[in-house]
């Protein structure tokens, strides 16, 4: 596609963003993007420096109105569609693995609820509710283990999405190929946290069990215990707000990445120092959930050894009642799994789905495509061209005099300022 053609959409379009703001520095700041754009001789010097301008508007309260209008006018589609970053997996991928078989678990829980609630509610010999009981809350620390990676891992990737599409430990590179946050969510929840679930649910099932043989088990502290996981979300959420507002201050450089792939990555999609605080903080964020969740499963533990060995001198409803010890306890943890289930299918289904966004991966393509996309945006595009001709920025109505002297041209009905167009069965704004 002809480079200075696509220089002057770019530039119009940030000629057109001015008129959004009153900022005075901003204002300034687009016309010095505009100069130095009109002297880039590749579009990958001018994707470049968009994107990286772009990461700082996002993060600008005075820049809201210019985002908003360039988001209106589908810059991100036009510059994203084709990603711009060469995406890189490992073969044999650990994490993937991890992520199915936390799954199976899931499926193997479920089963375990069912079969309890049902020899609990119809009852059964003494030795198969013992054991029933004690497979129960082992499964319960599982779900509740997974259901905090899969949460803890939500925020994250809003927080920084990069470090989870790249990757971030030195051994890792990227899993899934979506750029779906709630995808990459639920995926790296699941994988990261589920050797600490089975390990947790095997050490507490078999004290659950030799429990259950002596005395009543406390079965109604479990939804307190998920209570508390999402208490620890809560307070990573946070620690990771702290740590990423502490670092993006620092007059150090934040070097961002633990590997090539991933450093070369985020060198376009974390540009900012607030990005790069971001993915430090993410890391941080994943410190306190692994100190976090053991402590309150630690808890959750000496809680239902005390509570069990005391049941004769608490009420026994809750030991006896159906809907206390049994039915509510089920219920919870069956939400936890439907959660869960729906979130795996949802990123199943999106496992490729492309997302127009600075974070984003290539591929399909052995080498990365810097053109504009403007398959939909053609006709609006055009329009830009003709209307450069008459732009009151000399850099953009010299450019395109230059662009239609040398036997270029557009086809495109007039369209007025101001006015709502249609075009491929979309509004398109002036």
């Amino acid at each position: 596609m002809n480079l200075l053609k696509q220089q002057i959409i770019l530039m119009q379009l940030l000629d057109k963003a001015k008129k959004r703001t009153k900022n005075g520095e901003l204002i300034h700041e687009l016309d010095e993007l505009i100069l130095e754009i009109s002297q880039y001789e590749t579009m990958e010097m001018v994707i470049k420096k968009i994107n990286k301008k772009l990461a700082h508007w996002e993060q600008s309260s005075d820049a809201k109105e210019v985002v908003s209008f360039l988001k209106s006018k589908h810059i991100y589609r036009m510059l994203y569609r084709h990603p711009k970053f060469k995406g890189q997996e490992n073969e044999n991928d650990i994490l993937r693995t991890l992520l199915k078989n936390g799954y199976i678990g899931i499926g193997i829980s479920v089963l375990i609820i069912a079969v309890f609630a049902t020899t609990m509610l119809l009852g059964a010999p003494f030795w198969i509710t013992a054991i029933t009981s004690g497979l129960f809350i082992g499964s319960s620390i599982y779900l509740t283990t997974l259901a905090y990676g899969v949460i803890n891992d939500l925020f994250a990737t809003h927080f920084n999405l990069a470090y989870f599409l790249l990757g971030h430990q030195p051994q890792q590179k990227s899993m899934l190929r979506t750029n779906d946050k709630i995808a990459q969510g639920f995926a790296w929840g699941v994988a990261a946290t589920f050797g600490l679930g089975v390990l947790g649910a095997i050490v507490v099932t078999v004290i659950a069990t030799v429990i259950a043989f002596f005395v009543p088990m406390a079965t109604f502290i479990l939804p307190a215990v998920v209570v508390g996981i999402l208490a620890v979300t809560v307070g990573a959420e946070i620690f990771a707000r702290f740590i990423k507002n502490k670092l993006k201050k620092s007059e150090d450089d934040l070097g961002v990445g633990s590997n090539e792939y991933q450093r070369a990555g985020l060198e376009f999609m974390s540009p900012t120092k607030n990005d790069q605080a971001a993915w430090y903080g993410n890391g941080y964020r994943n410190g306190f959930g692994f100190f976090g969740v053991p402590f309150i499963f630690i808890a959750a533990v000496v809680a239902l050894i005390v509570l069990s060995g005391v049941s004769m001198f608490l009420p026994p409803i809750l030991f006896v009642s159906p809907l206390i010890a049994v039915i509510l306890p089920a219920v919870v943890l069956l939400a936890i799994a439907t959660f869960m289930v729906v979130g795996g299918i949802y990123t199943y289904v999106n496992r490729e789905r492309h997302v127009d966004d600075r974070c984003n991966l290539n591929f399909e393509h052995e080498e990365v495509n810097y053109d504009l996309y403007l398959d939909e945006d053609q006709p609006y595009a055009n329009r830009l061209l003709e209307k450069a001709k008459a732009s009151e920025n000399n850099m953009i109505k010299t450019s395109a005099l230059r662009f239609f002297s040398a036997g270029n041209s557009t086809n495109t009905d007039s369209l007025d300022d101001n006015e709502e167009q249609h075009l491929n069965g979309q509004v398109i704004l002036s």
